[in-house]
């Protein structure tokens, strides 16, 4: 059950308690689709395991930043959205998401149990090297950030991207504030572009062939 508020008619907030929920999701689409966590995570064998604790810590995380997103209860697809205007930005707000972000890195240390204390230190860095600092760019400006959207396999192709998307998109218009977002799957670009992100810039990932697309769209005046 959905314990969340509706958002609009299309999707749904997922509360806390269901957070669990919504990590396996994440974990089961990203283990099997993503290049970025195929690189970090050669071993297929663990990698769902790693992912399943990873996304369960991260959207602890987040939580009080940004709305986590479904469909329905069968969580066809999912999504975490970061609101900027949730983070204060005050010397005593950056102190207490730092803590957080530390309390996440410690509750995710069975991780280590897995791949391994060098492994886990390799797995942060590497996600580091891939973050959202480019947002920066942005300067004091209000913004939407799609941190994370899947589609389980079973219900792609009827159109649950717009189903999440849309509604995102039209806010922005409303709010008229941009809306960013990052992949590292080519194949992903075309999709977003379809709903009007621009690529503004490539980060690649050193001793990689991998490539970061960071897309912002920017609603009419």
């Amino acid at each position: 059950m959905i314990r969340g508020g509706t958002i609009c008619n299309t999707i749904v907030k997922i509360d806390r308690q269901d957070i669990p929920k919504a990590a396996s999701v994440l974990a089961q689409v990203f283990a099997k689709d993503d290049p970025l966590y195929a690189h970090i995570l050669p071993d297929e064998k663990t990698r769902l395991r790693v992912l399943n604790i990873f996304f369960h810590r991260y959207i602890e995380m987040m939580y009080p930043y940004s709305d986590l997103l479904t469909t329905s209860d069968r969580h066809e697809a999912v999504a975490l959205v970061f609101h900027s205007e949730r983070e204060a930005g005050t010397l005593r707000s950056k102190i207490k998401y730092m803590t957080r972000v530390v309390l996440a890195i410690i509750k995710s240390s069975p991780i280590c149990t897995i791949i391994g204390v060098r492994g886990f230190i390799r797995g942060i860095s590497i996600l580091h090297s891939m973050s959202s600092s480019w947002l920066s760019m942005l300067g004091d400006r209000e913004y939407m950030h799609l941190d994370m959207l899947v589609v389980q396999e079973q219900f792609r192709g009827q159109g649950y991207v717009s189903k999440v998307i849309k509604p995102l998109l039209a806010e922005c218009r409303t709010k008229n504030i941009v809306c960013t977002l990052e992949t590292q799957t080519l194949s992903n670009l075309p999709i977003y572009e379809h709903y009007e992100y621009r690529t503004e810039k490539i980060i690649p990932l050193t001793n990689s062939s991998l490539e970061q697309y960071c897309m912002v769209y920017k609603p009419e005046i």
